[in-house]
């Protein structure tokens, strides 16, 4: 992967990669070491495939970990630097409500095997890292789940509601024993952490210097704003260094600004409008978009990004200055990005523009002058006038036909009149019949699921009373302080894959669609084992800050 040729395996220590995955982590430490990982292991086969195909010099072992048994994959060699990023979804709050697997809660537990086995085989390793969800350190024992109302065991057998169809979890019948296997498990509130204090301190038995912190991935300069646990052991005396945060939300105290999602995007490919669609987007979607439409377009004019599940009431949205949300496997990677069509609202054409590119040049019916301020939104709405059946919105206002003018507000006064003469003029702004019924659906839209006095509006309906503040049925905004342009649609998509790699900050040559065997992979595959991978990026400043093989620090001895 970091190169297009074959390394000779002159290293003198072997770097293992236990949960390989798509290679996120393998990427990262290829990044710090300047060369290959020697194993990787990982039980699903996509995952390996997509591993293989980037990482062609690794040896990789389909199969699950705690089957591998270290001394006989490492062949009696000394190994330098052990990676483990066991699966976090059991611990994380992402699950929910849902019930725990002890399972996969346990697969931490390999590290100290594979540390145990090599220390007393004299093999190392040097240096263990370790990356999880922050949930990780709250690690507790499972217990069965019990009934509010009556006490007793919540079991695994799902449930239908006759009346509602809702499904559930079935509530154990007064005296049934339910085997632990078909327990609804969840952790254990009085013994929070108590798993993990073992953990550790059977690492530290092992002659392990153990440290960890929760990092914030756009802190370091990750494109994204994933929070992780990160651990360092150390066996070779060395102290443990961490590396610098060098990024902050509004990069204060002498750091740079966290990065923007808008880097991750690809702005060539096309988007739907939200409305008119075959099946219509859910109304938590619907809020979110109508959340981030007032946010980042009516008082910003930018497209934002708009998470897809968790329809809960909450407004995630976010701007695409910002770094991206938590890239999860859910539904295709979850987030959308959703961008206004905006139009100026002038006697030029009626041509609309992408809110990324400069404004165009602002001219008035006439042209030619110097400077025109429009009405703002705020005031009361100008003249409306009807043409034959179709309404038709006209916006005005005064300006002076001289150098240095200013637009004037058309109930002001007029200015001076000079000898002149005709230093006045009248300024419209017009919607043609088509931005007119884009402008008013989106008024619409807004009115029902960001409305702030109780107009709500079906898009089917007919439009409410049209009011001169905060709800408009013309939406306008205005551009580094220009005259008003008319939002006239709402296009949204769902990040592709490569997009949501690009968040993750896997290099852009990284191949995703497809395994070394040819496999062609699924969105959903590609979006699954991003959502499972480690930011390349961390890892490579954790593992560059603690590690180097030992061959090359005799030769800078």
């Amino acid at each position: 992967m970091i190169g297009n040729q074959f390394l000779l395996g002159i290293a003198s220590e072997l770097v293992i990669d236990l949960f390989a995955g798509g290679g996120g982590a393998s990427t990262g430490i290829e990044q710090a070491i300047g060369r290959h990982v020697d194993i990787a292991i990982n039980h699903d086969p996509d995952a390996i495939g997509m591993h293989e195909i980037n990482h062609p010099q690794t040896r990789h072992f389909i199969e699950d970990v705690w089957k591998v048994d270290p001394l006989k994959v490492t062949a009696g060699q000394p190994v330098g630097l052990v990676h483990a990023s066991p699966d976090c979804t059991h611990h994380s709050q992402a699950l929910g409500g849902q019930p725990r697997d002890q399972e996969i809660r346990s697969l931490a537990w390999v590290v100290p095997k594979w540390v145990g086995k090599l220390s007393k085989s004299g093999q190392g390793p040097r240096v263990v890292t370790l990356e999880n969800v922050e949930q990780m350190l709250h690690w507790s024992p499972l217990i069965a789940k019990r009934d509010p109302a009556t006490g007793r065991v919540v079991t695994l057998d799902r449930t239908i509601d006759e009346k509602t169809g809702k499904k559930s979890y079935r509530v154990a019948a007064k005296g049934e024993h339910v085997p632990r296997r078909n327990q609804f498990l969840v952790p254990n509130p009085k013994r929070k952490g108590r798993n993990w204090r073992h953990f550790i301190e059977h690492l530290r038995g092992l002659g392990g210097n153990v440290q960890w912190r929760v990092i914030k991935n756009a802190n370091l300069g990750a494109r994204s704003t994933r929070e992780r646990l990160y651990v360092i052991i150390r066996f070779d005396g060395q102290p443990i260094v961490w590396p610098e945060l060098t990024h902050s939300k509004n990069g204060t105290g002498g750091k740079k600004r966290w990065r923007a999602a808008a880097e991750c995007i690809d702005w060539s490919i096309p988007a739907r409008s939200i409305f008119g669609r075959d099946r219509d987007l859910v109304d938590a979607t619907m809020r979110r978009i109508a959340y981030g439409l007032k946010n980042f377009v009516l008082e910003s004019a930018d497209p934002f990004i708009v998470p897809a599940t968790h329809t809960d009431a909450s407004n995630r949205t976010r701007g695409i200055h910002h770094p991206l949300p938590t890239v999860t496997a859910a539904h295709r990677g979850e987030l959308m990005l959703a961008a206004p069509v905006l139009v100026h609202v002038t006697h030029m054409r009626d041509v609309a523009f992408d809110v990324r590119d400069p404004l165009r040049t602002i001219t008035t019916a006439n042209g030619g002058f110097n400077e025109t301020h429009a009405r703002d939104i705020r005031d009361p709405m100008s003249t409306v006038t009807t043409k034959g059946s179709q309404q038709q919105l006209i916006a005005a206002h005064l300006t002076t036909l001289r150098k240095h003018s200013i637009g004037r507000d058309a109930r002001d006064p007029l200015t001076t009149i000079s000898a002149g003469g005709e230093h006045q003029a009248l300024v419209e702004y017009c919607l043609s019949e088509e931005d007119e019924a884009g402008a008013l659906r989106v008024a619409a839209f807004l009115m029902r699921y960001h409305g702030t006095g109780g107009q709500w509006s079906d898009l089917r309906d007919p439009l409410t009373t049209i009011t001169t503040r905060d709800r408009l049925a013309l939406v306008t905004v205005h551009l580094r302080g220009r005259p008003p342009v008319v939002v006239t649609d709402i296009l949204l998509r769902m990040l592709v894959p490569r997009e949501l790699y690009n968040a993750q900050d896997f290099p852009p040559s990284y191949i995703i669609d497809r395994t070394s065997t040819g496999k062609r992979l699924t969105k959903t595959a590609q979006v699954r084992m991003c959502g499972n991978s480690v930011s390349p990026l961390s890892i490579a400043l954790i593992v560059g800050a603690n590690y180097r093989d030992a061959s090359l620090m005799r030769e800078a001895a």
